[in-house]
């Protein structure tokens, strides 16, 4: 990582310490609690589109950091309706307190995100605003599809490009929108951003099930566990259909004899070489993106490069 990235995330880092320094004790310690730890990988983007449209960091600090409080909020909520465990490393807030205490520290987060907007132009609350409303939106679908035997591509890709990409497309438009005013240039960023978020999700789809909690710092197996439908899900019953539902009736009893048994059977039918073909396709997509747009800034390209070599 280089030294403008790092310069950003420690600005960021100082700045989250001291979001919320007083308080009620059962909401303090747990929001300062979760917003330890974590890539910064939203509000790094916000500020290197920002440095690359010739803005300051002044200028972008602020927005950047309720971009990570949304975040950091949507995760919270996100951990309770999956029953993880882990977060960053550590105990999630309804883990190590309870879900009352969650929802409660969640609600805080969120309002604090939007206390730092208190000074931004109207453009930034709005785009904001409608960001929470995606996000909330790609998290019902994503408890919708549960419940579904099979979804398409099509509609994994909307709940994705609402749950997980709408932040990133967020967060590139609004470090262009800080420094400049050109639509071409805004409307460039904003599509790196959004195809950003789709592959990070594809990634982690990936990740849940060939990493382990160590390397990744939260709870894994609840994809599984939640027969939720990520890309290899929905990949693998397209090509054999059937067979992941009779694996999770006959081992559902035992999560870890299920994991086992679902990704031997995602490896062994080359869905795991599949989704990571599919990912590189993405990448490639993103470099033909900037090089059209002649967007050649090195901060920007050693984040992408970052996220696309992420084992975590």
């Amino acid at each position: 990582m280089n030294n403008l990235i790092k310069e950003y995330k420690t600005a960021i880092n100082n700045r989250l310490n001291i979001v919320y320094p007083n308080g009620p004790k059962l909401l303090k310690e747990p929001i300062n609690h979760i917003l330890k730890g974590g890539k910064r990988i939203r509000p790094i983007l916000c500020m290197l589109v920002n440095n690359a449209c010739g803005g300051r960091k002044e200028d972008s600090i602020d927005v950047a950091v309720s971009i990570e409080l949304l975040h950091i909020f949507s995760l919270v909520h996100d951990d309770i309706m999956d029953a993880d465990v882990l977060r960053h490393g550590i105990q999630t807030i309804h883990k190590k307190w309870n879900n009352s205490i969650a929802i409660l520290s969640g609600d805080a987060i969120l309002a604090l995100a939007f206390k730092g907007l208190n000074t931004s132009p109207n453009l930034i609350k709005q785009k904001f605003n409608s960001a929470l409303i995606a996000v909330c939106e790609g998290q019902a679908l994503d408890i919708e599809f549960q419940d579904l035997e099979n979804i398409s591509l099509e509609q994994y890709f909307n709940m994705i490009n609402l749950k997980t990409a709408y932040m990133l497309g967020l967060s590139a438009e609004i470090g262009a929108l800080i420094s400049t005013q050109d639509s071409l240039i805004t409307n460039n960023f904003k599509k790196i951003g959004l195809l950003l978020g789709k592959v990070f999700q594809i990634q982690d789809d990936l990740l849940e099930v060939t990493s382990d909690s160590k390397i990744m710092g939260k709870s894994l197996s609840s994809d599984i566990l939640l027969n939720k439908k990520t890309y290899l899900m929905i990949k693998a019953e397209s090509k054999y259909p059937g067979e992941l539902d009779r694996i999770y009736k006959e081992n559902y009893k035992d999560l870890d004899i299920l994991k086992v048994k679902m990704v031997d059977f995602l490896d062994t039918n080359n869905i795991f070489e599949e989704t990571k073909d599919y990912i590189n396709s993405i990448f490639n997509e993103i470099d033909r993106l900037l090089e059209s747009c002649n967007i050649r800034n090195s901060n920007i390209l050693d984040l992408i490069n970052f996220i696309r070599i992420r084992k975590s």
